[in-house]
């Protein structure tokens, strides 16, 4: 929903209770009272952890970006949330969980490329030699069906037979 430019005001100011023992109140206290920072910089830490979620969302509600730029803004945003989330696995020692994803799909991507290679390597020679290419193996119809010896059904195999 795109907003009249002229109805917005000049300048939005934020005010925000938060009561103890409510987390949000020992968050702010956090940013506030930090001895290792300002507060002027605690308030900076709390805007930019707000914008790097937000930012892309409400520049699509307002509208007046294109989706090339917003989504170059959800780039940077997703970049920023990404270092946060690096942060506070070090600091906590705990599991990346993007790490493990992107793991898992390079690992993946690895053995697909490999496989993919051999492929275009083995089309590649047979066109070199100029043999025929292989005749496809004929898989059988659906309608034949498939014969099991209930070893598919590996674990489940056993438990439905006892």
């Amino acid at each position: 929903m795109t907003q009249n430019p002229e109805s917005r005001p000049e300048r939005i100011k934020l005010v925000y209770n938060a009561q103890f023992p409510a987390s949000t109140a020992v968050v702010l206290e956090y940013l506030l009272r930090n001895s290792d920072f300002s507060s002027r910089t605690g308030r900076q830490e709390a805007m930019d952890a707000i914008m790097a979620f937000f930012h892309p969302l409400a520049e699509t509600a307002r509208g007046e970006r294109s989706v090339s730029e917003v989504q170059d803004i959800a780039r940077h945003c997703v970049d920023r949330l990404l270092k946060q989330v690096d942060m506070l696995c070090t600091t906590y020692q705990i599991s990346n969980p993007m790490v493990n994803v992107s793991s898992a799909l390079s690992k993946d991507f690895r053995q697909l490329e490999a496989v993919l290679d051999q492929g275009f390597l083995r089309l590649a020679g047979v066109l070199q030699s100029g043999a025929a290419l292989p005749q496809a193996t004929v898989v059988p119809s659906i309608e034949q069906g498939v014969e099991m010896d209930g070893s598919e059904l590996g674990d489940l195999g056993q438990i439905l037979e006892g």
